[in-house]
């Protein structure tokens, strides 16, 4: 048995030589690796993920909504009038203010107030003083059926020397898919090299003053629609050391808008030129019902 068991112990690592990844590049597969069982659970927390909303409304400063506490977390909306319904929530600025049964509540953004052992009240800070006001439900059967994010193998090659092009400073406003807007600053251009072709793309962050030590990449390529989200994917990128030298892209990490598994988050509508090529790496796409 011993003999087996180093015959097959060394069939192992032959295939892993041939796998020809280097040891530095075996480095960077194993923290992707440990990236994704991160996003994995975060999104299978039931009082945390993404998945978990059963309704929300997205509030300008004095909008009000309202709900039925008392109905079940398949029936359970945000209202435009309050007729009936014992549970109001008003945008007040920097909090929530809650009419709950004839009980007033504060809420401030990323607080929670709990409905029912299931069902809870969440509420978040938007561009321009807006709110969003989740209804969150522990026990949604999106978080239960999820099994893990879906992604291309991973490919060394998708780690790229990249150059920044500073610019001027411009402020962009996306439009969302809920209707709404929300800037950020287009500060330059990002080149690179994907499979011999040379690529550029705009940078942005949400500041539009310097230093920057992170970039945010919104795109869209050939894959869209077919093997990654339609509506496009982003890719965050820490740059520590900042952009006065080439930095490493690694679009292993680049991931699909939440809202190509989620109706309710406000995710921005692209509108810059499509890539030419295709970024066959990063988070791919199923239609998710």
């Amino acid at each position: 048995m011993m003999r087996v068991a180093g015959i097959v112990a060394s069939v192992l690592l032959l295939g892993g030589c041939l796998g020809g990844l280097s040891e530095s590049q075996q480095q960077d597969k194993q923290q992707w690796l440990d990236w994704r069982a991160d996003n994995d659970q975060h999104a299978r927390d039931p009082h945390k993920s993404f998945l978990n909303i059963r309704d929300a409304k997205y509030l300008a400063v004095g909008e009000s909504t309202w709900l039925q506490s008392q109905q079940s977390p398949e029936e359970i909306r945000w209202r435009d009038k309050m007729v009936g319904l014992d549970f109001g929530l008003t945008h007040s600025g920097d909090h929530a203010e809650i009419v709950w049964n004839h009980s007033s509540h504060t809420l401030n953004p990323g607080g929670e107030l709990a409905l029912s052992e299931r069902l809870s009240v969440t509420v978040g800070e938007l561009y321009q003083g807006g709110m969003r006001a989740f209804i969150r439900d522990n026990q949604h059967p999106k978080v239960a059926s999820f099994d893990g994010y879906d992604f291309f193998p991973y490919n060394p090659d998708a780690k790229v020397d990249a150059n920044f092009t500073a610019a001027t400073p411009e402020a962009v406003m996306f439009q969302t898919v809920q209707g709404l807007k929300n800037r950020f600053y287009r500060i330059g251009q990002v080149s690179f090299k994907w499979q011999g072709t040379q690529v550029s793309m705009p940078a942005y962050h949400s500041e539009a003053e310097p230093p920057y030590q992170s970039l945010m990449l919104f795109f869209k390529d050939q894959t869209n629609g077919e093997q990654t989200y339609g509506g496009g994917r982003e890719l965050y990128v820490e740059v520590p050391q900042g952009l006065d030298k080439p930095f490493a892209l690694d679009f292993n990490y680049s991931g699909n808008f939440y809202c190509a598994r989620s109706t309710f988050w406000n995710c921005p509508i692209l509108r810059d030129p499509t890539l030419t090529v295709a970024i066959t790496a990063g988070e791919t796409y199923e239609k998710h019902q």
